[in-house]
């Protein structure tokens, strides 16, 4: 093999990339850049500036974030409680019609000839019950002795009664009805005094 000039191999070296011991080093650094302490301390000021800017814009992008999923919680809570006025609108009608399958299964005839239309009575206000019990609708629980509460009973009547204390139920006359934490209509009641 041909041994080669040190000016030539040098000029391969150069050709295929390579480079003599130690030159890599110096190759590879970044080139250094004089600066005055004005012009570094421009820059620091600038870098700083942007940081701001940065965690400025980063705040507003979280806020704007907040107020979006707090708008999304406001409209699915606007159309539940949207949905559920429009259902308890609705719900006061069948409720009107269950007082009066009440009424008319506590003073039904005494005649055997019409225990069929008694129990018919009976099946169909059980069945009304159920339907609106599937829609959520509950009957609130309301007996003689219990303590007056103005957010879920209507007093119609104010009387003495000598087995009740001030404040009780004397009567329950219409039952209540609610869905979840919401009055659809209160219980009527005779409260004593």
């Amino acid at each position: 093999m041909k041994k080669e000039k040190p000016e030539e191999q040098e000029k391969k070296d150069k050709q295929q990339g390579a480079t003599p011991e130690g030159e890599g080093m110096e190759s590879e650094a970044k080139p250094f850049v004089g600066l005055t302490l004005d012009e570094f301390d421009a820059m620091e000021k600038q870098i700083e500036s942007l940081k701001s800017e940065v965690d400025e814009k980063t705040d507003q992008w979280l806020r704007s974030r907040a107020d979006f999923e707090n708008y999304k919680k406001r409209v699915l809570r606007d159309a539940t409680r949207t949905k559920q006025d429009a259902m308890i609108n609705i719900l006061k009608i069948f409720l009107e019609i269950s007082d009066d399958l009440e009424r008319a299964l506590k003073h039904s005839p005494e005649d055997k000839n019409a225990q069929g239309w008694v129990d018919g009575i009976g099946l169909i206000y059980q069945k009304l019950l159920n339907k609106m019990n599937n829609q959520g609708v509950e009957r609130m629980q309301v007996n003689p002795g219990d303590e007056f509460d103005p957010n879920i009973h209507e007093a119609i009547t104010q009387e003495d009664h000598p087995d009740f204390e001030d404040g009780q139920i004397i009567e329950v006359l219409q039952p209540g009805y609610k869905i979840s934490d919401r009055i659809i209509r209160p219980a009527m009641v005779r409260v004593a005094k």
